[in-house]
């Protein structure tokens, strides 16, 4: 019979490997290339915030630390300094994001059209992940739901692109006058 530390140590092994698989996926790699959160500091914040919420106690910074990957390489394990450094720069940025958006909102700006496409793939994700989050709990896909989980990523992929070119943030007027 495994001992009650042992079980919490799977269980912690198991939220962070969830953790970590999400940082493969073809749209968070996307869209961390374009946000400014690095890797590093998203796996640490994933690690931080979600590992501890789903594990449903507290997790020492030790512990975290031990199961954030170090870069370059495939060992697990990073210093707690190191952890604690990363975190205080993702939440950093974090605070920064948002401080953006509420100056946006404050500067009436989100009412314009520009920030129209964005709100679409804001939704797409959205629909992508409850779909994901469906099928993540079948032993095996069928044909249909891995083409349909692949379409569904294209789209987005090709959503994210239209949004990176440098067109994407200009008054419909200036657009039209570029082309």
């Amino acid at each position: 019979m495994k001992s009650e530390q042992s079980k919490e140590k799977e269980t912690m092994k198991q939220l962070a490997s969830g953790a970590k698989q999400v940082l493969r996926e073809p749209i968070l790699k996307k869209l961390q290339e374009g946000s400014v959160l690095s890797e590093a500091q998203i796996e640490t914040l994933l690690i931080d915030l979600v590992v501890e919420d789903n594990y449903g106690s507290h997790i020492t910074y030790e512990n975290k630390a031990s199961y954030r990957s170090k870069q370059g390489t495939k060992s697990r394990g990073v210093s707690r300094g190191a952890f604690n450094r990363t975190l205080k720069q993702a939440r950093r940025n974090l605070s920064r994001c948002f401080y953006t958006m509420l100056l946006l909102a404050y500067l009436g700006l989100f009412e314009n059209t520009i920030f129209r496409p964005f709100e679409e793939v804001a939704a797409r994700i959205g629909d992508y992940r409850r779909i994901r989050d469906i099928l993540a709990g079948k032993i095996e896909l069928s044909a249909e739901e891995l083409e349909s989980v692949r379409v569904t990523e294209r789209t987005i992929m090709s959503a994210l692109d239209e949004l990176s070119a440098s067109l994407a943030l200009k008054s419909d007027i200036s657009r039209r006058k570029s082309e």
